[in-house]
């Protein structure tokens, strides 16, 4: 029997740690709680963590030489090459939605420096203020990357300050390279790869635009789409977090959630888009994720596809979860959208996005001339050329990345049924929820002689009865704590109590998103120690709620 065991320091990546890393190891319910409600001191112990998070690594270095220069030494910087993030910077910092937390304009200092040939546009902030500020670095996705600031470091020696005026001063970008155009090609090669129906996948190179994060995919898109077409935006089922927190800011008035995807929920929607037609109201998109996040829910995809069609709005299907391996969504969306920072790369090293436009589309004509005219490269070469390396064994670790959730996704499902003492209530995966398996069942690609038999994706959450059994399971458990998914090895977060307030978790809930749970992400380790890792934590589980019971059985006697 092999129990799996965490192998590095808290807060530090496991081996072998880089710079570069993105997952770390943050043990303890208890303290992700805490830093949910605003206490940020474990942070600072923290060396290796997802980027989206705070500035890590050579981008808090290159931070600190920038406030130095600026003469804020000492303070929080967060370093941007597009201008637009100063705006948008001042809404979300003194956004009433902070609470506490809220921010005056006057406590940032927006100054901008021209370094190795890049102009940099920096937020400086004091340290205090880190909670109020930390998720406009977070929402966005469009921060230096640690590859990014590396390079500028290495000529620090060039830095100087731009002269700004009441406007930013126009921005520099970051030149392309070869390894963005093999990119392009790679994942148009990957799209009409075993595609069930290839006459419908046309994707050309032209057609994939790349971003330096999956959420910054999600940013341009949505700003880019509400140019076309204003109106309301909606959110069909449970996304991402940063998508959801980016979406119920930025478009408060403008946006609106239908969180059921089985067939009652997408009658509602239907009927709601008749009566925004008859009012003269227009639907902007419709956002969906390919399984839901973390429910691992799927609509009737098609339905909703041909429900574009006739009210006139864009479909925007991201595909982050079930992957280009797995899933053919390109007949069923016009845009589809994808964090490539997650199993595609499959390494942990850097963060990387893009979206691909569907030339079928009866939007393409006019999308395909805004999106080209509009983009500016912000992915680093240095993270393109990783990118190209790692994902030439996108297919092989699919296949090992599937089998291995699976395997798990199956073991405790069947202790679930068998054993009431193990006190898990359900287990989220694509294809153990009937009417979602087959929705997804429909859009899986054709097997072929390297990936055989597509799969469900690699992630998947675990329900328990309570928080205390969720919380001994998640203390107990030999996989890394840490958000990220798609990495190589078996990862675990706390993912519905971290990410979601009490009030926020209470109204998702309808829609399974429970606080009791415990989402996983599949490594590529041995599947028998997976399990029996598995069989560890449950043990744990087993043994907190017996001493729970002999301490309630002894208050009663005593009493």
């Amino acid at each position: 029997m092999v129990v799996l065991k965490t192998k590095s320091e808290f807060g530090h990546a496991p081996p072998p740690a880089t710079a570069y890393s993105i997952i770390t190891n943050l043990p303890g319910w208890d303290l992700s709680k805490r830093v949910r409600d605003g206490d940020m001191s474990p942070l600072a112990r923290i060396v290796n963590i997802y980027p989206r998070f705070t500035p890590t690594q050579h981008v808090a270095a290159l931070g600190q030489a920038i406030a130095a220069a600026a003469g804020r030494e000492g303070y929080g910087a967060m370093l941007y090459l597009s201008p637009d993030m100063w705006a948008y910077t001042l809404r979300h910092i003194t956004n009433k939605g902070r609470g506490e937390h809220v921010m005056r304009p006057e406590d940032v200092d927006l100054r901008c420096f021209d370094i190795a040939g890049h102009r940099v546009y920096a937020v400086l902030y004091q340290r205090q203020h880190t909670p109020g500020i930390m998720m406009s670095w977070g929402n966005p996705g469009l921060g230096l990357s640690i590859r990014g600031a590396e390079a500028l470091l290495g000529e620090v020696q060039t830095l100087v300050e731009a002269p700004a005026g009441p406007a930013p001063p126009p921005p520099t970008w970051t030149h392309e390279s070869s390894a963005h155009a093999q990119l392009r090609e790679r994942i148009c090669e990957l799209l009409h790869r075993a595609a069930p129906r290839p006459e419908l996948v046309k994707c050309a190179p032209r057609d994939v635009f790349l971003y330096p994060s999956g959420m910054g995919a999600i940013w341009y898109t949505t700003r880019a789409l509400m140019v076309y077409r204003p109106g309301t935006i909606v959110v069909l089922g449970i996304v991402f977090h940063n998508t959801y927190h980016h979406l119920q800011e930025e478009y408060a008035r403008e946006w609106k959630h239908f969180g059921d995807v089985r067939k009652e929920g997408v009658d509602e929607l239907e009927a709601w888009l008749q009566s925004e037609k008859e009012a003269g109201r227009p639907v902007s998109f419709v956002l969906v994720e390919v399984p839901g996040n973390p429910n691992l829910e799927t609509p009737d995809l098609a339905r909703v596809k041909r429900l574009s069609e006739t009210y006139g709005f864009v479909l925007v299907v991201d595909d982050t979860l079930g992957g280009f391996a797995n899933l053919d969504v390109m007949p069923y969306s016009d845009i589809i959208l994808t964090s490539l920072t997650k199993s595609f790369n499959g390494y942990a090293d850097l963060l990387a996005g893009s979206i691909v436009l569907n030339p079928l589309s009866l939007h393409y004509a006019a999308l395909s001339p805004l999106f080209t005219s509009s983009h500016r490269n912000e992915l680093f070469a240095a993270d393109a050329e990783v990118l190209v390396a790692n994902s030439r064994d996108f297919i092989e670790r699919t296949k090992r990345l599937d089998s291995n959730a699976q395997a798990m996704a199956s073991f405790l499902s069947d202790v679930a049924a068998a054993d009431p003492a193990s006190h898990i209530t359900g287990v989220q995966y694509p294809s153990l929820i009937p009417e979602s398996k087959a929705q997804y069942d429909a859009l899986k690609r054709r097997g072929t002689p390297e990936l055989p038999a597509p799969g469900y994706g690699c992630v998947f959450t675990v329900e328990f009865d309570s928080e205390e059994s969720a919380r001994a399971f998640y203390d107990a458990c030999g996989f890394y704590p840490s958000p990220h998914l798609g990495a190589p090895v078996t990862l675990m977060f706390a993912y519905n109590m971290f990410v979601f307030k009490p009030r926020e978790a209470e109204y998702l809930g309808r829609f399974g998103v429970r606080v009791p749970s415990v989402r996983i992400s599949a490594g590529l380790e041995p599947e028998e120690d997976l399990i029996d890792t598995l069989k560890d934590a449950l043990e744990a589980v087993r043994g907190k709620a017996k001493e729970g019971q002999a301490q309630n059985g002894g208050e009663v006697n005593g009493h």
